[in-house]
């Protein structure tokens, strides 16, 4: 593994952090606030996110399978509430 990483500038502040904490003087250097925490989670859950969708549109076979599964369904439902609707008039 690569243990020697780039220095990131957080884009509020004029100081370095060091992604390396394998220095003492570093260590220091790397602590991030809450928002800075906040910021980190929720640029990798967005990350994450459009990586799943990417990986689901791939597959364009399994993506028409699902939309058509997905229409049968709404047709289903639909002709159920409208035989439902027909009988309770007929009532």
């Amino acid at each position: 593994m690569n243990d020697t990483l780039a220095p990131v500038r957080s884009p509020g502040s004029d100081t370095l952090l060091n992604t390396a904490l394998r220095h003492p003087t570093t260590a220091q250097a790397a602590r991030l606030t809450l928002a800075d925490r906040l910021e980190l989670r929720v640029g990798l859950w967005l990350v994450l996110r459009s990586a799943r969708r990417q990986q689901s549109a791939r597959d364009h076979a399994d993506h028409a399978r699902r939309l058509g599964n997905h229409r049968s369904l709404a047709d289903r439902n639909h002709a159920a509430l409208r035989a439902h609707a027909l009988n309770s008039i007929r009532t």
